[in-house]
């Protein structure tokens, strides 16, 4: 089959044309697609092939159940996560909560299509460690095409790489 070069412009023509309306469609699904709550999710129970998760239920990515990072402090993850969000321009922080624990909620955007992905952080303290729950999860679909699972390698490995120790938790 050969193609000329008529059909890729008229193709590529009306594609220009439409993306602007394939984006609003999917900014649209975005919002109404977002989660109840910005408190850590339980579990991947409703979305099993568009989630992964490093936390109780863990699903489709290491299969650890905590991230445990001895004798550092909340803070340090706290930072070594804005670190992350701040080096990456299609990811946005909804919501923070920190104090005794941290609970964190950000948005990524996919590099496309700019489709929502939920991230989920949840850290505490135990004893002078602090433990450390990740969920990625993406909003519409019915697959991530693993992009969850590496997301949150991504992010395992920017808190393995910047996490301060030192610090008894606090």
């Amino acid at each position: 089959m050969r193609i000329s070069k008529s059909s890729v412009v008229v193709y590529g023509a009306i594609f220009l044309l439409l993306y602007p309306s394939i984006i609003g469609v999917v900014q649209i699904a975005n919002v109404v697609a977002r989660p109840e709550s910005d408190e850590f999710p339980t579990s991947c129970d409703d979305s099993l092939y568009k989630c992964s998760r490093i936390a109780p239920n863990s699903h489709r990515s290491t299969g650890e159940s905590e991230l445990r990072f001895s004798n550092t402090s909340i803070l340090s993850i706290s930072n070594s996560i804005d670190t992350w969000v701040s080096e990456n321009s299609l990811a946005k922080e909804v919501y923070r909560n920190e104090g005794v624990e941290m609970e964190l909620h950000i948005v990524v955007k996919t590099n496309w299509i700019r489709f929502a992905d939920d991230v989920f952080l949840h850290a505490e303290c135990d004893g002078t460690d602090v433990i450390v729950w990740i969920h990625s999860e993406s909003r519409t679909g019915i697959s991530d095409v693993g992009v969850n699972g590496e997301r949150i390698e991504e992010i395992k490995d920017k808190l393995i790489e910047n996490t301060v120790v030192g610090t008894a938790c606090s």
